[in-house]
């Protein structure tokens, strides 16, 4: 078979049975109330209730964040803050330390907003799925109730002596990847969802506007070869976009001087 190479990375979603598979295991539970859909600024409330932990209530609409899901998030992006101010200012946070002012730009703050703006993403795409009836609920709680039913359900399944396809235990950070690299290419496989209708125009324009090679054939690659690898593409990142759209939108109420805190104690 050939293998087809791009400059632009063709995004392969997981397999969509392995997300009827999840949710047919009865991984939804009850619904709550989707984000609003006000402009999406940031709202700086310091009278915001704060945990003994120091970690003060965030909510995206009417859907709060969990300490333990920013935590998880933020050393996510710990890597990604590690590299900004060594790319950018050259500098070794890990030696540096994390209060310093680089031009304006201070690592744990930066740190904190990009955790945030991490989770609004994520929660972005979980709230498309509620619209799509593929989830119930966008929550934390929710989300690892799902994976503690799908870990059970597989259990279960093996102890049956049936065949589990695919991962068969997950932690809350694989699971999470999973579930939503699964409501990403649930969405992008049904061309009768908005935005992934595509006609032969759009596709030869995109086409046109990329250089797209094939293993064995010299100069770019013919389209009627690759089609489907650039619909693929073109979906991928017209979900990418309504992700991030969605993001925008969401309402988002922090006392950011108390994440601040909270994000420096964790990375000091």
């Amino acid at each position: 078979m050939n293998r087809m190479n791009h400059q632009h990375h063709v995004i392969i979603g997981i397999i969509a049975a392995l997300l009827v598979i999840a949710l047919a295991a009865g991984l939804a539970i009850a619904y709550v109330a989707r984000s609003g859909t006000n402009a999406g600024n940031h709202a700086d409330i310091n009278d915001a209730s704060t945990s003994a932990s120091g970690f003060p209530t965030i909510t995206f609409g009417k859907t709060v964040i969990e300490q333990q899901e920013y935590v998880k998030a933020m050393k996510t992006q710990r890597a990604a803050a590690l590299n900004h101010f060594k790319q950018q200012y050259d500098v070794s946070l890990s030696s540096a330390g994390w209060t310093g002012d680089y031009d304006g730009e201070i690592p744990y703050q930066w740190l904190a907003k990009q955790t945030i703006e991490t989770l609004k993403r994520r929660h972005a795409a979980y709230l498309i799925g509620v619209e799509q009836g593929l989830v119930d609920d966008d929550s934390y709680a929710a989300i690892v109730q799902r994976m503690k039913n799908v870990n059970q359900g597989n259990a279960s399944a093996k102890a049956n002596g049936n065949i589990v396809y695919g991962r068969t235990t997950f932690d809350i950070d694989s699971y999470i990847s999973y579930e939503v690299s699964a409501l990403k290419n649930s969405y992008t496989s049904n061309d009768s969802n908005p935005d992934m209708s595509l006609s032969d125009e759009d596709v030869q324009a995109y086409y046109d506007a990329h250089d797209w090679t094939l293993e064995g054939v010299e100069g770019k690659a013919p389209l009627d070869e690759i089609r489907g690898n650039v619909k693929a593409q073109m979906r991928s990142e017209r979900y990418d976009a309504l992700v991030q759209s969605k993001a925008d939108a969401i309402a988002v109420t922090i006392a950011w001087k108390k994440l601040y805190n909270f994000t420096l104690q964790k990375v000091a």
